[in-house]
């Protein structure tokens, strides 16, 4: 670790933190100081990253989200009362274009950060707990198989083999096997957990909402209930974005947001178009005042968000009285 010198002269100076993370290490630079420091991605290590920056006045951590590698460090030093913010890669990478820096090491990667944290003010958000953790892992293994079942049985519809169709039959069994354990695991873990199990009545109480599209809200969508509607619908990316420059007005767009809760709300969209009238008569008005089908569709993928957002925020299951929504 290195050395700090002046420190004490410092501690009432803001001071904005950025964290690389790998495997082993943590690259952290505080910013004004210029300092860089490498920690021990373990328990000790960010022990020891705690009392270094719990001397200072620190204004706001950024942390990128790496598939998990930063939990364990935005976990404890939240923990601590510091105000970390986990945010997507593609924005720290496009905030890193627009200085045009593109030499690219671990302690210039946490500058960038922490560049990033004092000009960009990213909110700050609870991470997740480790109940939370476990149940989004198991999420995240279930869309993997699901993805590896889709794979096989297209492989199957195409060989005519009867050696290779018993080998993709065998590959399959065991894979449908592997999510059915899976699921299970994953519903245990919601119903041990008094709010995901809470969640997950209300949610499913929505016709159209089944236990697969819930369990996907819940462990992608931690945030449902506790935000405002527009914060809601630009997570999940379906907040609307226009296009217009000078005479030019072109059509809005939806982007970017949580791919996971985009597919599982494109499939509730879906069903509730046969299963549950509001919705279905929402998108027949669309449909009628000329919209788009597909435009239709998002509209009221949209509007299972907010509705799903209003249960989980009153804590009162669906009722046939959400026209209003969304």
């Amino acid at each position: 670790m290195s050395s700090y010198t002046g420190v004490e002269n410092q501690m009432r100076e803001a001071v904005f933190v950025g964290i690389d993370v790998a495997q082993d290490w943590l690259d952290v630079w505080l910013h004004p100081l210029g300092q860089h420091s490498r920690f021990a991605n373990t328990l000790t290590g960010i022990g020891e990253l705690e009392q270094l920056l719990i001397s200072f006045k620190v204004e706001k951590i950024v942390v990128e989200a790496t598939g998990g590698l930063e939990y364990l460090a935005a976990q404890h030093l939240q923990q601590a009362g510091l105000p970390v913010a986990v945010v997507n890669p593609h924005f720290t990478s496009a905030f890193r274009t627009m200085r045009g820096k593109y030499t690219k090491t671990d302690s210039l990667d946490a500058e960038t950060m922490a560049l990033f944290a004092q000009k960009m003010e990213p909110e700050v958000r609870p991470v997740p707990t480790a109940q939370n953790k476990e149940m989004k892992d198991l999420a995240a293994r279930r869309r993997q198989l699901l993805s590896m079942i889709g794979a096989e049985q297209s492989r199957l519809t195409r060989v005519q083999n009867a050696v290779a169709r018993r080998s993709i039959e065998a590959i399959l069994s065991a894979l449908r096997q592997e999510k059915k354990e899976i699921d299970q695991h994953l519903q245990a873990s919601i119903q041990n957990d008094e709010s995901s199990r809470q969640k997950y009545q209300l949610l499913t109480s929505i016709p159209s909402i089944g236990p697969a599209i819930a369990m996907t809200l819940i462990t992608e969508l931690p945030e449902l209930g506790q935000l405002g509607k527009k914060q809601m619908t630009s997570l999940a990316g379906l907040a609307p974005h226009h296009r217009e420059s000078g005479r030019m007005k072109g059509k809005s767009t939806i982007k970017g947001g949580r791919q996971p809760v985009k597919a599982a709300l494109y499939m509730a969209a879906l069903v509730s178009l046969r299963y549950n009238l509001t919705f279905r008569g929402f998108y027949d008005r669309l449909v009628k005042k000329g919209k788009a089908k597909k435009v239709a569709l998002t509209a009221c993928m949209r509007k299972i968000l907010v509705v799903a957002h209003e249960i989980v925020k009153s804590q009162r299951p669906w009722q046939y009285d959400y026209q209003s929504q969304g």
